[in-house]
C-alpha cells in the first residue's frame, strides 16, 4: 500500500486541483470500505494483495487532501485549529478503534472485525457525501502527463518550499523510526509481550491528540517556523534519552506521550505552513504531506529531527 501509495499521491494533487478534491476523497473512502470489505472475505492471500490496491487509492487521496482542505478553506489561527482536529482525528483511530476492533475479533473473530470497520467506513462516505461541499471546476485543458509534471515545477525553483519538503521528509523519518522500533525496545531490552506493550502506545495516541489540539489552539497564534523547529529538536532529544535505554520502563514509557505530542505540533505547523505557501495547488500542498511520510527510512532519529529543525531556518527570497 505505501510504494503504491507515494506515485498515486503524487498525481492525485494536480487532479485535485483542476476537478477539486471532493470527488477524489470520495473515491478514497469508497476504496477504504471496499479494502476493508474484500479484507473480511478473502479466502487466499493473493487476493488480499491485490485488495491492497484499493487501500493505497485511499492512502493517496484521503489523509493528504484532507489536510489541504483543512488548511485552504480556513486562514490564520484558524487554518491552525482545522489542520490540528484533521490530525487530531488521526491520532483518535487507535485510541478509539483499536480497541474495539480487537474486543470484535477476539468475540467473533478477525475478519468481523474488518467487516465491521468496512461498515463504519460505509457511513462516513455518506456523511462526507452529504456534507462535504462541492467546487466545480471546468479545467480548458485535458489532463495529460505533461500537466502532471507542470504543476509540480514551481515547487523545484523555490527554495522555501523545498525546505518545507525537507523538513517533512526528515520529520518523517524520524517519526516513523519511533513508530516503527519503540516496541522492538520495549521488548528487546525491557521484555515486554506485544500486549504488554499494546496500553504504552495508547498512552502515545493520547499525547499525540492532546499536542494537535494545543497546537491548533494556545498554539495557534505563535510562529510557525521556531515551533516547528522547537518541537522538532524536542522529539529528536527524547527518542535520543528512550533508545540510549538509561532509564527504567516506567520513565521510558513516560517519554512516548512527550514525544508524540511534540511530533504532532510539528505536524499541525508544518501542515499549516505547506498548504498555505505553496506555489502550486492546495491538493499538491496536502497531497506532500502524505507523500512525505513515505520517503522514510528509520535510522538515526536524533539527526533526523535536528535536521528537520534546521530546515525552518532556511528561507526563501523576500
Amino acid at each position: 500500500m505505501l510504494i503504491l501509495g507515494a506515485p498515486l499521491g503524487l498525481v492525485a494533487g494536480p487532479i485535485a486541483d483542476r476537478y477539486g478534491s471532493r470527488r477524489l476523497i470520495l473515491l478514497g473512502l469508497a476504496a477504504a470500505t471496499a479494502c476493508l470489505l474484500i479484507f473480511g472475505f478473502a479466502p487466499i492471500f493473493p487476493m488480499l494483495f491485490i485488495d491492497s490496491i484499493a487501500g493505497a487509492i485511499s492512502e493517496a487521496t484521503v489523509p493528504g487532501l484532507s489536510l489541504a482542505i483543512a488548511g485552504t478553506r480556513f486562514t490564520g489561527p484558524a487554518s491552525r485549529r482545522a489542520i490540528g482536529w484533521t490530525i487530531g482525528a488521526l491520532a483518535s483511530a487507535p485510541i478509539v478503534g483499536v480497541p474495539i476492533l480487537t474486543t470484535i475479533g477476539g468475540i467473533a473473530g478477525w475478519r468481523a472485525a474488518f467487516l465491521a470497520a468496512s461498515g463504519a467506513a460505509l457511513v462516513i462516505v455518506v456523511l462526507v457525501a452529504a456534507w462535504l461541499p462541492e467546487v466545480k471546476r471546468r479545467p480548458a485543458d485535458r489532463l495529460r502527463l505533461p500537466t502532471i509534471l507542470d504543476a509540480y515545477r514551481p515547487l523545484m525553483h523555490d527554495l522555501l518550499m523545498r525546505s518545507i519538503y525537507a523538513c517533512t521528509v526528515l520529520r518523517s523519518t524520524c517519526w516513523l523510526g519511533l513508530l516503527t522500533y519503540f516496541g522492538a525496545l520495549l521488548r528487546d531490552r525491557f521484555g515486554l509481550s506485544t500486549s504488554e506493550a499494546g496500553p504504552a502506545y495508547m498512552l502515545g495516541s493520547s499525547g499525540y491528540l492532546l499536542g494537535s489540539q494545543i497546537a491548533g489552539g494556545p498554539f495557534a497564534r505563535l510562529p510557525t517556523r521556531p515551533l516547528v523547529a522547537i518541537r522538532s529538536v524536542t522529539m529528536g532529544l527524547l527518542m535520543a534519552v528512550a533508545f540510549s535505554a538509561i532509564l527504567d520502563i516506567r520513565l521510558t514509557i513516560a517519554l512516548l506521550p512527550l514525544a508524540c505530542f511534540a511530533g504532532a505540533v510539528g505536524w499541525v505547523g508544518l501542515s499549516a505552513l505547506l498548504t498555505s505557501e505553496t506555489p502550486a495547488g492546495a491538493g499538491i500542498g496536502g497531497v506532500l504531506l502524505a507523500v512525505g511520510r513515505f520517503n522514510a527510512l528509520a535510522l538515526g532519529l536524533p539527526l533526523f529531527g535536528l535536521g528537520s529543525a534546521l530546515c525552518m531556518g532556511i528561507r526563501g527570497h523576500e
